[in-house]
């Protein structure tokens, strides 16, 4: 993985787990783990996935997409984080299950700016909804 392709804005190894705010360099739509595996299996089956955060405790996957994209996702329960802070790892913590270190880790790895398109998102995000109805 090659540092000089990341973002300023991810953490150092050695500064480890960071709260930053959200709604300066991204947005992000957090989901609990049910659904965000779901929204994971079909983004990638078009590759259209990009790094995703996941809170191994909480039981959440987060994406980043860019700044507004996300707004009034909430009609299509989605946690969209406009405010406050999202803990994002640095980019070396991506590997292995939660074994008692930090819970929060990279599921998939961050490249380039590591924002996810928010259209296949969306299309994702409400097909994964229909299925957890369904079943």
């Amino acid at each position: 993985m090659s540092t000089q392709s990341l973002p300023v804005w991810l953490p150092t190894t050695d500064q480890g787990v960071q709260m930053l705010p959200a709604h300066r360099w991204w947005d992000a739509v957090r989901l609990p783990g049910f659904v965000g595996f779901r929204v994971l299996y079909r983004l990638r089956c078009v590759r259209g996935c990009g790094a995703v955060v996941q809170d191994q405790e909480a039981d959440t996957l987060t994406w980043l997409v860019r700044v507004g994209a996300a707004d009034g996702w909430e009609a299509i329960n989605a946690e969209v984080l406009r405010m406050g802070v999202v803990p994002v790892p640095p980019a070396r913590y991506c590997a292995g299950t939660f074994t008692g270190g930090a819970s929060i880790r990279w599921l998939v790895p961050p490249a380039g700016a590591c924002l996810t398109e928010p259209g296949p998102l969306r299309a994702a995000l409400c097909l994964a909804h229909q299925e957890t109805r369904r079943a």
